[in-house]
């Protein structure tokens, strides 16, 4: 069986990048269609991030779980922080998410900007350092292949 997750995680891993660069440009030039489109890339960045955690889910389980799989603690240990990331961005930028939605023009308003960018940020930055761990899973270690 061919392993599902490496398909799902191009897609959600750009766009969930470009919203938070598009936010900033939005920002930065106050155009509002930079903040739509930023608003987009979040919705169907972060609906397809879950299908991505779903299938890395299944795709590990598959790979790392039964009888005849040996056990190897330290990959199970890069797996379970590639997993703990990826979650993590899933959560922050779902929060984002949310409060796009409860307060649409969430860049003109400076009570609750700090926070929507500050989650931005950090999404971004958990996101490259879980995509550099699945890499690292892959690549370096082997699984999956």
């Amino acid at each position: 069986m061919y392993a599902v997750h490496p398909i799902t995680i191009h897609l959600p891993l750009g766009l969930l990048l470009a919203s938070s660069l598009f936010s900033l440009i939005s920002l930065r030039r106050g155009e509002r269609a930079w903040e739509t489109s930023a608003y987009h890339c979040l919705i169907v960045g972060w609906i397809i991030g879950v299908i991505a955690l779903v299938s890395g889910t299944i795709d590990a389980l598959r790979q790392l779980v039964g009888p005849d799989v040996p056990r190897n603690n330290a990959m199970i240990g890069w797996v379970n922080a590639h997993a703990f990331l990826n979650l993590a961005v899933i959560a922050i930028y779902g929060q984002a998410l949310l409060l796009r939605r409860r307060h649409p023009g969430i860049l003109d308003d400076a009570a609750v900007r700090g926070g929507y960018l500050a989650r931005h940020a950090v999404g971004a930055l958990l996101l490259i350092i879980g995509g550099w761990t699945g890499g690292h899973l892959v690549y370096t270690l082997g699984l999956g292949r």
